[in-house]
């Protein structure tokens, strides 16, 4: 069927026909159709990147190999697809020859990204631990998410048992879709302007079980509950609500939100160590890799 070639078989997810534009070089044309088709078929997010980086002809006559990069949070993934001369045929799946894996071999493997910690603007922001620690810790957390109050109790005892081994970052990163987790955020970070350690007062407070329920509140209820916990260890309470009333904790939430769409966090809690993007929960075993036993 194809000369040439003693064995082969494609594993197709999809082969879609699509019809062709015109007007378009031939070369942008098989870009476009093929990062468009790879979006729709593989239901890939649209905060997540596609490139085009290639195309050569393939061991499919009439077919090219096009690679792209997919650009996950945590990771540059490469991927191979085929598309015809004409872009309008395009095979997403796998090619073997001879028992070989001839699309994986061509795409290469998964690399994962690395974060530039300079664009984190960590020193915007509240942090515990040591200043010379050996890792560096920056979360972006909210308040009304179970799983960032998990993630803080690991690392509180992280925090204990590493007390020179970790500086942590906190960052804001509040449900976008939800008003009152935006205002819970908002009232948290203008404690900053009282100072750190008042800021991590209000901060375990929120962690706390007590807190979580209160979260349930409206915000006045929350925002009277935060200068009940400054007035009585002595904070300048004035101090945090000229911070509410003029914004400045809206700002702050927004840098924070902002850095955090730049290196395209996507939900909460989200870490990065020493620069290095961490899915799901931050191991013992993965900080120990940085700071030793």
């Amino acid at each position: 069927m194809f000369k040439n070639i003693a064995f082969w078989i494609v594993c197709v997810a999809c082969m879609i026909f699509l019809p062709s534009a015109r007007g378009l070089a031939q070369e942008d044309k098989i870009s476009r159709v093929t990062v468009e088709t790879v979006r729709t078929q593989m239901r890939v997010p649209k905060e997540i990147g596609i490139k085009f980086l290639e195309k050569r002809e393939s061991a499919i006559p009439g077919f090219f190999s096009v690679k792209l990069l997919i650009s996950a949070p945590d990771q540059d993934i490469p991927l191979v697809v085929y598309v015809d001369k004409a872009a309008e045929k395009v095979i997403i799946g796998n090619l073997f020859i001879k028992g070989i894996n001839v699309t994986r071999k061509e795409a290469g493997e998964p690399k994962p990204r690395k974060i530039d910690m300079g664009e984190l603007e960590m020193e915007k922001s509240p942090w515990r631990g040591s200043a010379d620690a050996k890792a560096t810790i920056v979360e972006f957390s909210n308040f009304q998410c179970s799983y960032c109050m998990r993630s803080w109790i690991k690392m509180k005892d992280y925090l204990e048992k590493y007390p020179h081994g970790i500086k942590y970052i906190f960052k804001h990163f509040p449900f976008q879709s939800q008003q009152q987790s935006l205002d819970f955020s908002v009232m948290v970070a203008a404690v900053q302007e009282v100072g750190n350690e008042a800021f991590w007062l209000v901060h375990d407070f929120m962690f706390s079980n007590e807190g979580q329920t209160l979260l349930n509140s409206d915000k006045g209820v929350v925002k009277q509950k935060i200068e009940a916990l400054l007035k009585e260890k002595g904070y300048d309470v004035k101090a945090f609500q000229n911070a509410v009333e003029t914004g400045k904790g809206q700002r702050r939430v927004e840098e924070d939100m902002a850095v955090g769409k730049k290196i395209r966090v996507t939900g909460t809690p989200t870490t990065i160590l020493n620069g290095n993007y961490i899915v799901g929960p931050l191991t013992e075993k993965a900080l120990e890799g940085f700071i030793g036993k």
